[in-house]
């Protein structure tokens, strides 16, 4: 009987431990820029949400930019954003966290300091159907949000897609909805729970 030469299994041992130390290697070096990429892109909706342009800016300017403009507070129990241009207070950014169709949605809501418009809207996270609900993410969608009137609004119903300014997705009825639904509520909870503490 033929003896088994012990070179192929030592030579896979190496293979594996010289590319798990590459991999850890590349994992450490990058991982504080990986981590500020991360935070820049959520930064960037924050900026968006107030129609800030971030076109050309690197992850640490649009870090900077965001430390001038946005002061964490928490008001009512609640977590908000003050947004500042030049000194001018000019609103509000509000977290918004709840289920659609396919799970959780995390997004942004930006209020005028007059409490009269939307600034903004923008989805930090979801997991929408690509092509269908998944284009939550697109500008388009997005930008019939923003200068939004809510002074002639009745029952809480900020968003309603049968006004004339502001469409649903085709074919993701379900997911518009939810957007709908999602937006709602925080705007309600933001007028009636936080408003009157600012």
């Amino acid at each position: 009987m033929k003896k088994m030469s012990p070179k192929p299994v030592l030579f896979m041992m190496i293979v594996t431990i010289l590319f798990t130390g590459v991999l850890a290697t590349i994992n450490e070096v990058t991982a504080e820029r990986i981590e500020l990429n991360e935070e820049a892109a959520e930064q960037r909706s924050f900026l968006f949400v107030v129609d800030v342009s971030t076109d050309d800016l690197t992850a640490e300017e649009v870090n900077q930019l965001f430390n001038e403009i946005f002061e964490e507070r928490e008001v009512s129990g609640r977590l908000i954003y003050e947004a500042s241009i030049d000194g001018d207070l000019i609103g509000y950014v509000y977290p918004m966290v709840d289920n659609a169709v396919w799970g959780e949605i995390r997004g942004i809501i930006g209020i005028d300091i007059n409490f009269e418009t939307i600034l903004g809207v923008d989805f930090l996270s979801h997991n929408e159907t690509p092509g269908l609900g998944g284009r939550i993410d697109e500008e388009e969608f997005k930008e019939q949000f923003r200068g939004l009137d809510l002074t002639e609004i009745q029952d809480a119903n900020f968003v309603d897609y049968s006004r004339e300014d502001i469409d649903a997705i085709s074919g993701a009825t379900g997911t518009s909805n939810a957007v709908r639904r999602i937006i709602n509520e925080h705007l309600d909870e933001f007028f009636t729970e936080v408003k009157g503490d600012l």
